[in-house]
């Protein structure tokens, strides 16, 4: 069993990810020491999200979440790979089931191949017949064949159909856990550019740029409006637990370390202070920074809009972050926005809907009045 198990947790479906193979090995290993019974929602909040014993599943749904990828997955493993023992987990609870395929004679199939067997030393596994003909064999083959591109066309034709914003933010929504809106603060007094950090001084929350308020209130609205739970929180007070945990929006660049420290290994990231400028980990030559020679209110300003999945943490992380606060105003429009997020479909296609991506913006200024963001530059994996 723990062989068909790391086979599994070495398939493209699992072995990106810390969370999925983590649950399934436990309740494998639980299911083999005879302990599936006992295996309830909280148990796994508990004993594999380290939540407390009183912790509310109303509220916090991770393991329904989790449980509910893990059972795609495997069926995703199993429609790619033919294997003699076979790992499920239940539909109705989280007791994993062991599923082995043996052959039989075609038509004299005995009784002792028919029939389950178990012994006290193994936990059950129920034995599967395949097809007993070869032509019966190629009909399953090409019902099974047919009802996939239908189900691909109905995927595509949704994905067709569903609007740039919804397919933007669905990586977050469809967790059906809240949201944690990490905001960038200012220091006091507030400095022309509102890009420098907030010292951590003890002197209470850190003061909020106007800028990174409409980008909370856009997100806040967006989110609400989908029935999407979230909290709102500074950079500061942000931990790791929170982040690995839950969906993550990081709104300011400078000055929000989480910012920095997130997307430091991505292609586009900003550059270490004392320098602010977003730069091309791929091509030394592109970077992109305000003009200091202009006036504050007359210099582009740009910024970084990302949405990825976090290797450390194994959690959905969305950038909203300018170089200074005119970038994030922008890069919070464009996030929001169908019309602008239509400019990526016409750019790069439809195939960033379920992958990692990077946007780099430009917001021109005008006497302190921003026109719309344009992208000149994108990366998608």
């Amino acid at each position: 069993m723990l062989e068909a198990l790391k086979e599994i947790e070495a398939s493209p479906y699992f072995s990106n990810s810390k969370r999925y193979p983590t649950v399934l090995r436990y309740l494998v290993e639980q299911a083999l020491l005879g302990r599936a019974d006992e295996i309830k929602e909280r148990t796994i909040g508990i004993e594999v999200f380290g939540r407390s014993p009183n912790y509310d599943t109303n509220i916090d749904t991770v393991v329904r979440y989790t449980a509910g990828e893990i059972r795609k997955r495997l069926a995703l493993h199993y429609h790619e790979v033919e294997a003699p023992i076979q790992i499920n987990l239940s539909a109705r609870s989280y007791s994993v089931e062991f599923l082995r395929l043996v052959d039989v004679v075609a038509d004299s199939p005995t009784q002792e191949s028919r029939e389950s067997k178990a012994t006290p030393a193994q936990p059950y596994v129920e034995e599967r017949a395949p097809a007993t003909t070869p032509r019966r064999r190629t009909w399953i083959l090409v019902v099974t064949s047919v009802l996939l591109l239908v189900l691909i066309g109905i995927r595509s034709w949704n994905e067709a159909h569903t609007d740039a914003v919804s397919r933007f933010w669905a990586p977050v929504l469809d967790q059906k856990i809240p949201t944690i809106i990490s905001l960038g603060g200012l220091p006091f007094p507030l400095q022309s550019d509102g890009g420098d950090v907030a010292s951590d001084d003890g002197s209470g929350n850190p003061y909020l740029s106007f800028e990174t308020g409409l980008a909370m209130g856009r997100v806040t609205a967006l989110l609400k409006g989908d029935g999407g739970g979230y909290r709102v929180q500074s950079a500061a007070s942000t931990t790791v637990a929170q982040i690995r945990e839950n969906p993550t929006v990081l709104v300011g660049g400078y000055n929000n370390e989480w910012t920095c420290r997130l997307t430091g290994s991505l292609r586009f990231h900003f550059a270490d202070p004392p320098a602010k400028s977003i730069v091309d980990s791929r091509d030394a030559s592109r970077s992109w920074t305000r003009d200091r020679s202009k006036p504050f209110g007359d210099a582009p300003d740009y910024a970084l809009l990302a949405r990825f999945r976090n290797p450390s943490t194994d959690s959905i992380v969305i950038v909203i972050a300018g170089l200074q606060r005119f970038g994030t105003d922008a890069a919070s429009q464009f996030a929001t926005s169908e019309d602008l997020l239509q400019q990526l479909d016409r750019q790069v296609g439809r195939s960033w809907s379920h992958k990692n991506i990077e946007i780099v913006l430009r917001v021109d200024a005008v006497k302190g009045k921003t026109a719309a963001p344009v992208i000149v530059a994108t990366d998608v994996w």
